[in-house]
This record gives C-alpha cells, sequence and structure tokens, in this order.
C-alpha cells in the first residue's frame, strides 16, 4: 500500500502517499469529492492521489470539496481544516480540527536557485549554510508555499511579507514573521525530508546540496 506516512501532530494529522497506481485504480479508492477527468493522465493521477492521501488524512470523508472566496479548500460535511499537496511522484495532506493549516510538497531541484531571488531576500538567504544553499532554497520555497496556504491571503508578496527568521536543523523547524495579516503573526513552520530508492521511501535529515542531488528526494513543510 503506497500511504507511507500517517501520523498525529499537534497541528494535525498528515498523511503521505507514494504513488504507484493508475488513474482507474485510483479512482476505486476514490470516496472523497467528486472526480471529473481532466485531458492528462498526469494530471489526473495527482488529482486523485492527493484526495486519496486527504482520505487518509481525514478518515475516509465522503465529503465534497469547496472552496471559499480566497480559494481556500474546505470539506462540505466535515468540521475543520484541511491542505493538499502534490509533486513528482508523491502526495500529502493535513486535517485539523480546529486551527487553520497549510502543507506543501516539492521534488527537490537545484535548478529553483535560479529563480530564489524572486522569493528570498538578502537577509534570509545570509541563514542558509553554504554547503545546503540549494536545498534550503528548496526548503524556503515550500515553507513559504504553507505559510500562503495557511494564510488563504491573495496578493501575497513572499519576499517582503513571508519572512524567514531562524531555521533549527535538529528540530526540523523554521519560523516566519508573516507581515500580510495585521497585527504580523511568528509562525513555525515544520519539514521532512525523504528519499525515495526502488521505490522504498525513508526519511533523512536536510543533506548537503551535493548529496541532495543523489536519487529522489522531496522536502515536506506545514503548518
Amino acid at each position: 500500500m503506497p500511504l507511507i506516512n500517517k501520523h498525529k501532530h499537534p497541528l494535525g494529522i498528515i498523511a503521505l502517499w507514494h504513488i504507484t497506481e493508475t488513474p482507474e485504480q485510483l479512482q476505486a479508492m476514490l470516496t472523497i469529492d467528486e472526480f471529473v477527468p481532466f485531458k492528462t493522465d498526469r494530471r489526473n493521477i495527482h488529482w486523485l492521489a492527493a484526495r486519496i492521501a486527504l482520505q487518509e488524512a481525514v478518515g475516509n470523508s465522503s465529503s465534497k470539496i469547496i472552496k471559499n472566496d480566497l480559494g481556500k479548500p474546505f470539506l462540505a460535511d466535515e468540521y475543520g481544516h484541511i491542505s493538499i499537496t502534490h509533486s513528482g511522484n508523491m502526495t500529502a495532506a493535513i486535517f485539523n480540527t480546529t486551527n487553520s493549516c497549510g502543507i506543501d510538497l516539492e521534488l527537490f531541484d537545484e535548478r529553483i536557485k535560479g529563480i530564489a531571488h524572486k522569493f528570498m531576500a538578502e537577509d534570509e538567504a545570509a541563514l542558509l549554510p553554504a554547503d545546503y544553499y540549494n536545498a534550503c532554497v528548496c526548503l524556503l520555497w515550500s515553507a513559504k508555499e504553507s505559510v500562503f496556504k495557511f494564510g488563504s491571503i491573495h496578493e501575497v508578496e513572499f519576499k517582503t511579507q513571508i519572512k524567514l527568521t531562524s531555521i533549527d536543523f535538529e528540530n526540523q523547524t523554521m519560523s516566519f514573521c508573516f507581515k500580510r495579516v495585521t497585527p504580523e503573526l511568528n509562525l513555525k513552520v515544520f519539514f521532512r525530508v525523504y528519499e525515495v530508492i526502488d521505490n522504498e521511501i525513508m526519511e533523512t535529515p536536510l543533506l548537503r546540496d551535493e548529496e541532495m542531488k543523489t536519487n529522489e528526494r522531496y522536502i515536506l513543510t506545514w503548518i
């Protein structure tokens, strides 16, 4: 079974799904939301697998996903908050019965450093260890996406309004100041790193750039 991680966390129930199924197999498992096929299998697979992960986090719900005026998803018949994400061959979801939440998953690609200037300020770059720079840039992008989903506010400037203040590698957390709201919020984002080898998944620390380039590696962040 491709559910590789499901755990309760103070911020909610998180499920991580490794995609090995066809669209037809995923659709047969679907109990949540209503599936309307897209033009490509790849998009169908991501859409379906993300909701299968959400089913695991919620507990096999049959609710429909609806969105509020800001585009934030909710379950029509469930009390609580949700967020879903997909990248590469993995999807993830989080369900929190009481608080807003956000989750993001990124397949590591060192080319993200080419657009880092669009979402990372110089004072944030100074917090990134040189040997881990590309890995941390990918981590930073993912974490800011999680904060954005948590806030569910349009027109957020990632570079100036979601500010990294510290990284705790030992406890796998990052601290941010979310300046888009008043009063500003100090937020903690959690992260994990996963390595895929021959369809086997294992959790690892955030590795140096040269090591991150080997094999298929994913960064998961949530708030």
